[in-house]
């Protein structure tokens, strides 16, 4: 569906709060790590939170529909793009990443890569899984991101969060205990929430310690996963715990190398789907399909998605996550 034109006035509007900070018709390639993607209606850059509410309150004047993006490490944008207000919270009031008694408070537009040097300063472990995972802290809250830590043990920042301060599409902002948030497998309870920042609880260790754990986590994801072309990571959830990976039965559905257009099933890593360098959102869309449908016809499992589409009503792929 066309969305309807951004008339002058609520441009006007936008420019006046955001200065260069909004932009029109933003391609979204440029803020995913897949480099897929349509455009952003309206892609804006709240400076800081309060900002942030004077934005979500043009959006309600304006009936604008708002999309909260992080650092696009997880994402799927559909080759229309996507419709009203795409919100990067990024400004230097999210930013944030102070000492507390227990642990660290975040901003939501902090790096993984810059909490995990933060945690090596202070000497703070409890996040060292997340060695290698991209993207910024209101992302990886929101999608319950991790990984398997050193002992291959699946580890999420749900294990961490104890409390994550959102503001909703109303305007509202609370702050929720991890109970409240509702986390579960790579998702939370969040949905509508835009997530502005975190306290993460923390164990005092040895730096050199928490570095060596670092250090080796990296090396297995460098050995293991696809670091050779633009990707969304993992494209699908793995099943219950003691049933094969999704990787797995991917790969011996031989799809591994398996091409369309310009994606494809990554030769290193059969749950990475790669741009080749001209992929559209539609071609990866297709692999998903195949993936799906040749893992079901043998193994009788159902793969659910876990890279996140938007928009999130664009299509028969939904029906998988």
């Amino acid at each position: 569906m066309t969305p309807a034109p951004i008339d002058q006035k609520l441009r006007g509007e936008l420019r006046a709060l955001l200065g260069p900070k909004v932009r029109f018709e933003e391609p979204m390639r440029s803020h995913t790590s897949f480099h897929i993607g349509g455009p952003a209606q309206i892609w804006a850059e709240p400076a800081n939170p309060q900002v942030l509410l004077s934005l979500l309150g043009l959006a309600r004047q304006n009936g604008l529909p708002v999309t909260p993006v992080g650092g696009g490490a997880n994402l799927l944008v559909a080759d229309d793009g996507i419709p009203g207000l795409v919100i990067h919270p990024a400004g230097p009031g999210f930013q944030g990443l102070t000492r507390t008694e227990s642990g660290l408070r975040v901003g939501a537009g902090v790096s993984i890569e810059k909490l995990i040097r933060a945690t090596l300063r202070e000497g703070l472990a409890g996040v060292e899984f997340l060695a290698g995972v991209p993207g910024k802290m209101g992302g990886a809250i929101r999608m319950n991101a991790g990984t398997h830590d050193e002992e291959g043990v699946v580890r999420s920042i749900s294990d961490a969060a104890d409390a994550i301060t959102t503001v909703g599409a109303e305007g509202r902002t609370q702050t929720l205990s991890n109970r409240e948030a509702d986390f579960r497998y790579r998702s939370s309870g969040l949905a509508g929430q835009i997530v502005t920042e975190a306290h993460l609880s923390l164990s005092p260790d040895d730096p050199s310690a928490i570095e060596g754990r670092v250090k080796a986590l990296w090396a297995l994801k460098r050995r293991t996963q696809d670091w050779t072309a633009p990707s969304a990571g993992c494209i699908f959830k793995n099943p219950a715990p003691g049933a094969p990976a999704a990787g797995w039965m991917i790969d011996r559905a031989g799809l591994k190398g398996f091409r369309v257009g310009g994606a494809m099933v990554s030769p290193i890593h059969a749950n990475f789907m790669i741009n080749c360098g001209n992929a559209s959102a539609r071609d990866v869309f297709a692999l998903i399909d195949e993936a799906a449908g040749r893992v079901e016809k043998m193994f009788q499992v159902r793969l659910e998605l876990e890279v996140q589409v938007l928009p999130r009503d664009g299509g028969s792929h939904d029906s998988l996550a």
